[in-house]
Parts: structure tokens; C-alpha cells; sequence
């Protein structure tokens, strides 16, 4: 059964409420994406803008302080690929009927699991898409996921961590499939 890769990309944004989250969870990233081994520049997450496809070169520009980062590789069945692969194009298609959750994340913060149609923070949506999609399973509702949550999922490898720029000028070489 061929294999394929998702990507778990972890940053740490600027802004005083991402160092609040940070120090909050004892965590050195505020902000994680998901992304597809077909192009490991783009990415799919949640802000506060709603749901976004991120382009990690547009976070590179000149003269602005480095994005620490890490990127985490999770292998799975061509199915479940397949599945995610799918799911992220259904959100693309629902953009603009999407919107962050700040009192799912502070609900959150406080160990209490709650759900909104179309909210979502980042880390819930990562964890839900991981969850329905088969490409993980979850110990507790996906509301209750924070980035570092994530790296205890079985099978999570790490393949990179550094600056967000030299990631997106080398990325990950993966083996031909």
C-alpha cells in the first residue's frame, strides 16, 4: 500500500497575544497549519481573519524578523492522503463562510470542549481534519488541542526546525513515490 506524507507546520507569529498563548501553554509556537507533500509551501489553517491557505514565502520578507518554526511529517495510506486532501479542498470552497473561534479557544484554555458550525482555532482544526480524515486518533475532543497537543500523535516526526525563510528556500527532499 503506497504511503504519502501530511505536513504539520509550527510557527511562532509576533504579536503580544501569540507571546501570551505561548506563555500560557509553555510552548514555543502560537500558530500550526496543515499542509499536502504535493507543494510544501502551501498551508491550511485557521487566524483571526477566519480560514486562510498560507503561502510561507509570503511570510519571508526582507528586513522582517526571522518566523521560528518546525515542520513535522505524518505518513499515511494514499486513502487517507486522499481523504485530507479532500477535505482541505471543501474548506477552500466554504472560505468565506469560515470563521476563527475566540471563545472556542479561550473555552478551550479552560478545558471546556465547545463547537461552532464554521469555527475554528488553528490547532482544533488541524486536529479535527487529522481525526476525521483517519489520519490520526485523538485522546480528547479536537476543541481541547493546542499545537504541542499534536506532537503526541502517533507517527508525528520531526524534519525540520529553524527559520520559516529557510524552510521555504529548502524544503524537505522527499523520496520519489
Amino acid at each position: 500500500m503506497k504511503k504519502r506524507k501530511l505536513f504539520i507546520l509550527m510557527t511562532r507569529f509576533p504579536g503580544l497575544d501569540a507571546q501570551l498563548l505561548m506563555g500560557y501553554l509553555r510552548f514555543p509556537y502560537s500558530h500550526v497549519s496543515v499542509g499536502l507533500e504535493e507543494d510544501l509551501k502551501t498551508y491550511y489553517s485557521f487566524v483571526v481573519k477566519g480560514f486562510i491557505v498560507e503561502d510561507i514565502v509570503r511570510y519571508c520578507k526582507p528586513g522582517r524578523d526571522p518566523f521560528p518554526c518546525a515542520l513535522y511529517e505524518l505518513e499515511v495510506p494514499e486513502l487517507v492522503y486522499n481523504k485530507v486532501k479532500a477535505t482541505l479542498s471543501g474548506f477552500v470552497e466554504r472560505k468565506s463562510k469560515l470563521r476563527y473561534s475566540f471563545i472556542g479557544l479561550f473555552l478551550s484554555l479552560i478545558h471546556i470542549p465547545t463547537r461552532w458550525k464554521g469555527r475554528y482555532f488553528c490547532s482544533q482544526f488541524v486536529a479535527e481534519v487529522l481525526q476525521k480524515c483517519k489520519a490520526a486518533q485523538l485522546k480528547k475532543s479536537s476543541t481541547l488541542y493546542f499545537p504541542k497537543d499534536l506532537l503526541r500523535l502517533k507517527g508525528m516526526k520531526l524534519v525540520y526546525q529553524g527559520d520559516l525563510l529557510k524552510l521555504s528556500q529548502n524544503p524537505p527532499v522527499l523520496p520519489a513515490g
